[in-house]
């Protein structure tokens, strides 16, 4: 007597027909789906990206993951943006009103940059940037001869209707430091980097400062010492609108 195959007996109850996100719902809610890995590029560099991707249920229970997964998957991107773009143009075909958010590290020089866009179908795209530097304290500086020393760390959140050239952006705000760190130095190197920062001492507000007139049109602008010789960190910050931190 043969033996049941309850896998195959199983699908004879399967019900292809079932959608229950397209179930009525009392609701809407944005849902979607977060931390999705895929590879893309930007510019010649290719790279992991993380992608969130959200839309209205309006008045249907759910939203259909598989289709914004497929979205995700289903192109090459030519550029990060349009690439938001196009995800946003197919999921909108059936779920209107989604939006997007990548999230990687860009390599600049030796060193990785954590970058975050937000995009919609149409309209500008959000961008920030997290970049790390030195900085020397010019009171210790100017007390003793020596500024003491710190890892450094500029946010800066842009908004632009056009693409940015990312590896430009970070660049620019590199500059904003006393110095920019290197990975692999030599003693003479570390020693010609010391000074570098050293002849070019800056605080926290110094560092926001120099990053705002570089990016009068940033939407806000943060700047974070990690004190070498405090446990507390010291910080500054710029907004386009006073008192105001964007969220992305």
């Amino acid at each position: 007597m043969r033996r049941p195959d309850r896998a195959t007996d199983a699908l004879d109850y399967i019900d292809a027909t079932a959608d229950v996100q397209a179930e009525v719902a009392q609701m809407p809610v944005d849902a979607g789906i977060a931390n999705l890995r895929v590879i893309g590029s930007s510019g010649s560099i290719t790279m992991p990206i993380e992608l969130s991707i959200q839309t209205s249920t309006g008045l249907h229970r759910g939203v259909h993951m598989s289709r914004m997964v497929k979205a995700a998957n289903s192109r090459k991107p030519r550029g990060v943006e349009q690439w938001l773009r196009w995800i946003c143009k197919e999921v909108n075909q059936t779920q209107p009103g989604s939006s997007v958010t990548a999230d990687f590290e860009l390599p600049y020089e030796d060193q990785f940059v954590k970058v975050t866009m937000r995009a919609t179908e149409r309209g500008a795209v959000t961008y920030k940037y997290v970049l790390d530097g030195m900085t020397a304290c010019p009171c210790s500086k100017k007390m003793i001869g020596v500024g003491h020393m710190q890892r450094a760390q500029l946010t800066v959140f842009l908004k632009s209707n056009k693409p940015l050239d990312s590896i430009a952006v970070v660049g620019r705000i590199a500059e904003c430091f006393s110095a920019f760190p290197i990975e692999h130095m030599k003693r003479l190197d570390e020693a010609k980097k010391i000074l570098e920062a050293q002849s070019n001492p800056k605080f926290a507000e110094d560092i926001v400062r120099e990053c705002v007139s570089r990016f009068p049109n940033a939407l806000f602008i943060g700047g974070r010492c990690f004190e070498s010789i405090h446990s507390h960190d010291a910080v500054a910050t710029w907004s386009s609108r006073p008192g105001w931190m964007p969220i992305l």
